[in-house]
This record gives structure tokens, sequence and C-alpha cells, in this order.
């Protein structure tokens, strides 16, 4: 386990880790959600002690920052991808062959531009105790949703490493993720957790069926897209939720 665990680690982010020379992205997939409970962790710390000495707008900024070097900005080339091929392709041959290009047109520069804005302008308005929290959650649950995304089958004539993986998860790597983000976020959040839940089940298979009516299958760039999406989501739920009752009901 200790090796999946480095797998996950060097797999999601760029932080420099050796691990044995067995690699299963199956195994390791199931625990994604404590990689990102890390990543959320060093975001959040960096927002909550920056918050001290500087501007909400900028500690957001350096926060999100921080998190994307960690991670490489993997998901964001997901989302970009996603919006390339898809938005842009007039059909499925088109828009398979524009999201196996590793460049990125006017829609994915857009969808990673406004990501980022609107990421930054959420999470300013948190306070640095309810920031640090949302970031938390934010990578965690955020984590698990691919391995959600990879039971859906795979679009033909698109061979990549997310089918390729998305092939081999079955129903336990799901099952042990959620299990780990109950343990990491319910004692957090509270039966919270559970409206969340649903808000993200819901956005989540919109973006499913469009992903399919467009392509016909999943495509590992969906994977990432699917993960920004939660991310932003998240933000916006506890935004939204300061907003209507002017508190984050916290467990701790």
């Amino acid at each position: 386990m200790l090796n999946d665990l480095k797998v996950a680690l060097a797999f999601l982010t760029r932080i420099p880790i050796n691990h044995g020379p067995q690699i299963s992205l199956r195994r390791s997939a199931a625990l994604f959600p404590l990689i990102g409970a890390f990543i959320g962790l060093i975001g959040g710390l960096v927002f909550y002690l920056s918050s001290a000495i500087l501007p909400p707008l900028v500690s957001a900024s350096i926060s999100i920052l921080v998190t994307v070097a960690i991670t490489g900005a993997f998901h964001l080339d997901g989302l970009a991808d996603i919006c390339d091929g898809l938005i842009g392709g007039w059909n499925r041959e088109e828009r398979l062959k524009i999201l196996k290009d590793s460049r990125h047109g006017t829609y994915g520069v857009a969808a990673i531009s406004l990501q980022l804005i609107l990421q930054v302008c959420l999470l300013s308005a948190l306070s640095p105790r309810d920031g640090l929290f949302t970031l938390i959650v934010l990578h965690t649950l955020s984590r698990v949703v691919p391995i959600f995304l990879m039971l859906i089958p795979a679009t033909s004539g698109h061979d990549g490493m997310g089918a390729s993986v998305s092939r081999e998860i079955g129903a336990r790597e799901p099952l042990v993720g959620s299990l780990i983000t109950v343990l990491l976020i319910a004692p957090i959040m509270g039966l919270n957790f559970l409206l969340l839940s649903v808000i993200l089940f819901l956005t989540l298979s919109i973006f499913a069926l469009w992903v399919i009516r467009k392509i016909g299958g999943m495509v590992g760039d969906a994977f990432g897209a699917g993960e920004q999406i939660s991310e932003t989501m998240i933000l916006v739920f506890f935004v939204a939720q300061f907003g209507i009752v002017g508190k984050i009901p916290w467990i701790i």
C-alpha cells in the first residue's frame, strides 16, 4: 500500500519521490483522495498564513498558484483539451483529433484563464479559516471524481493512459476512494457533506452526458476536466452558503 501511495503522489503531483518498480495506477487510484488532502492542506495553510499580512485577493492568488505548481497544472490541461475538442470540433472525428493534439487552442486558453480567475475570486471571498478547510475539502473530494468517471466506458478510437487505466477500474476503487473521502471530510463538514455530494453528482452527471453525446464515451482529458469542474463547484457551494447563511457550519 505504501508503494501505491507513492505512485499516486508521483502521478498527481510534481513532488519527486522514489517508488518501487511495481506500478499499478488501478490500485493507486483509490488513494487519490489522500493525495488531494495533502495538496489541499498545503494550499490551505498558504492561504491561512498569508492572509495575516496580505490582502485576501493576493493570498488567494498565491494559494492557487502553489497548488497549480504542486500538481503541474495536471487537471487544468485536461480541462483545456476538453474545451478545445468538444467545443471547437464540429463532429466526433474532428473532436477526437483535436483531443489528441497536445497544443492548446483559443477555447482551452480561455477555459484555463477563466477557471483560475474564478477560483481566485471565490477563495478570496472566504475567511482564512474557512478558506483553509474549504481547500482541504476541495482537493480531497475532487480527487475521487475521476475514479467514478473511469467507470464510464472509454470512447472508441482514442487510446491513451486515461483510457487504459479506466479499463482496469472496477467497483473496489471507487468504494475505497469514497470511504477514504468520507473519513477525511465528514469530521469537518458533518451532514453538509451529503448536500455537497448531491450537487456534485448532478453537476458531473450533466458533464458526463455531454462528453458521451459529443464523442461517445470517456477520455483521459475528461477526468481532469471533471476534477476541475468539481473544484470550482465546491468553491461556489461554500461561498454561496456563506452568503446565504452568514457562516459555514464546520464541525471543528
